[in-house]
């Protein structure tokens, strides 16, 4: 009977992890610092590493830990030969803890390290603890973790990572010394992939491992995963086509193609492209992503060509520079802003391949904005034109004014009435999404004690409203409760542009519903103009006195054809 034994594989991240701060790559200016520290002997008690995913945090903490407890040091580095560089590396060091503080985030784990702290190594010269991923601790844990850092004893380091500094409170990183880890250039993590390949035996195209390191966008340990599947997919070679089969993405030959097309402005052929791609099982919103990256190469590539560093995913040959030479920047730009629009919707939207078709058949449309430009120099003239006449009559009618040539009438007089005319209608049609009838209704019939029931609560409603959505309740604060009736709230503005837009259905239904939970009974928001509600409450106030002008049978049909606001009974 014959026993098949599968051999573990260990990933290549791991295979090719860091164990010299020479070994890190693109993060220079951390390594030389660190090495002259140790040289020195100047060692701080803590440590902040951050910087994005990938880019060595982790490794270079390690590093440091084997570093300063190595028996035999070389030049800062560790020798990894001595029995602790060896005990570091294989994890079994007891007084060098990694702790993951995403899972081990509470209060009660990091007391147990301020508690084991005072004690002094067992088996090496320094306790090192490397908290990883330091930014989700819980604010109780930061603040037993302060006074550890503040006075921490001399035989312990601590090595926080993190890939978001912003998120640690300020107290914590003036504790420490900081060491921003920055993105690995293209050109360096090129180099280490091509090292990795030879050293593991593996035939790659170079422009494999270019897109590669495009797509790991500086991360090397992204890079070195997506590496180690594509080996996995390969049979002879890893070539590019088998990199863009694993992610999903298009071929920049399908993009430039399109392209093309689309300057053509030709889009029975741009459709047919397109579903040809789709037909390869490509997702519609990684498509239209890489087409984004690919109008935004050829931006740079047409406005910078010497900076062939800061290209994102587009190899710069022969037919790029063709089809870029297509298109004018006012194109570009256009396709641009397209495609991020289309990106933003994609969110929200269903159907997203028939959201990407229509984002290919904007892109075959002419910019607008020329044959626009005429119509708005147009339009702007005449409103110019308009303004100036303006501004000459008044001139002329301040200088007969200064030169007392003007004649003072009683017109005034007479205007008055039409201005106080106008000026009701105005107030009107501002809020004429509040029914009157239903604010008359509340003047008439106030209920004094819900009114100082609601104008005492008021503060509470406004907090609940801004829980729901900040910008609503900055819509509501301008407005004041002014009175409350049976089954409303009438709430006065001096904005009628808030008095507007707290009418709107969405908003006042959410105002409506905190009522209810607030006051305990459902009423109705009514937001009217101050003046408007100062208008309708004296109405209300004469209408209480018993009047018997409004007896009469032509007052009475004089209120019903113009409306009472406009009558004004003299004795």
């Amino acid at each position: 009977m014959e026993c098949h034994t599968i051999m573990a594989y260990t990933a290549l991240y791991r295979v090719y992890r860091p164990q010299t701060f020479q070994d890190v790559v693109g993060q220079e200016h951390v390594t030389t610092t660190l090495r002259n520290a140790l040289r020195e002997g100047r060692l701080s008690h803590a440590y902040l590493f951050n910087g994005p995913r990938g880019t060595g945090k982790t490794s270079a903490a390690k590093i440091m830990a084997k570093a300063v407890n190595c028996e035999q040091p070389q030049d800062g580095e560790p020798c990894n030969q001595c029995p602790t560089c060896r005990a570091i590396t294989d994890g079994s060091v007891t007084d060098v803890l990694e702790i993951d503080a995403a899972s081990n985030r509470g209060v009660e784990e990091i007391r147990d390290i301020r508690d084991k702290v005072r004690f002094a190594p067992s088996d090496v010269r320094y306790k090192v603890y490397i908290i990883d991923e330091v930014h989700m601790l819980t604010t109780e844990a930061f603040n037993a973790l302060l006074k550890t850092l503040e006075e921490p004893p001399s035989h312990v380091i601590f090595i926080l990572a993190t890939t978001e500094p912003h998120k640690l409170p300020a107290t914590i990183i003036s504790r420490c010394q900081r060491f921003d880890f920055h993105r690995i250039p293209l050109k360096e993590m090129v180099k280490r992939l091509t090292y990795i390949c030879e050293a593991q035996g593996v035939r790659v195209e170079p422009q494999a491992l270019h897109l590669v390191a495009k797509m790991a966008e500086g991360g090397m340990r992204d890079a070195l995963s997506l590496l180690d599947q594509a080996i996995s997919y390969s049979k002879d070679e890893v070539r590019a086509a088998d990199i863009m089969q694993i992610t999903g993405t298009v071929s920049q030959g399908h993009f430039s193609v399109l392209a093309k097309y689309v300057a053509e402005r030709d889009v029975s052929r741009v459709m047919e492209h397109f579903d040809r791609v789709m037909v390869q099982g490509k997702d519609p919103e990684q498509f239209l992503q890489d087409l984004l990256y690919y109008y935004r190469d050829m931006l740079l590539f047409k406005t910078a060509p010497q900076l062939e560093e800061i290209v994102e995913r587009t190899m710069l040959d022969d037919q790029f520079a063709q089809v870029a030479g297509m298109y004018a920047l006012p194109d570009v730009y256009a396709a641009i802003e397209i495609c991020n629009q289309a990106l933003a919707q994609l969110k929200w939207s269903t159907y997203a391949r028939v959201l990407v078709e229509l984002t290919l058949v904007k892109l075959c449309q002419p910019v607008k904005e020329a044959a626009a430009a005429p119509e708005a120099a147009a339009a702007g003239g005449a409103e110019l034109a308009a303004l100036a006449n303006r501004v000459r009559t008044l001139e002329e009618r301040l200088a007969q004014l200064m030169q007392g040539q003007a004649h003072v009438s009683a017109q005034p007089r007479t205007e008055e009435p039409r201005r106080a005319e106008t000026r009701r209608p105005a107030a009107a049609a501002r809020s004429s999404r509040t029914p009157m009838n239903k604010v008359r209704e509340v003047a008439k019939a106030v209920d004094e004690a819900l009114t100082r029931q609601v104008r005492g609560q008021w503060s509470q409603i406004l907090a609940d409203v801004k829980k729901i959505k900040i910008q609503y309740q900055a819509w509501l604060v301008n407005g004041q409760p002014a009175a409350a009736g049976r089954d409303a709230v009438v709430v006065t503005f001096t904005s009628p542009i808030h008095c507007e837009k707290t009418m709107e259905p969405e908003l006042k239904g959410v105002v409506e519903r905190v009522m209810l939970g607030v006051l305990g009974r459902p009423l109705q928001l009514l937001s009217v103009m101050e003046e408007e509600w100062q208008s309708v409450s004296q109405q209300a106030g004469q209408e209480e006195q018993p009047a018997q002008e409004e007896q009469d049978p032509f007052v009475a049909e004089a209120i019903r054809l113009v409306g009472e606001g406009l009558i004004e009974v003299k004795e």
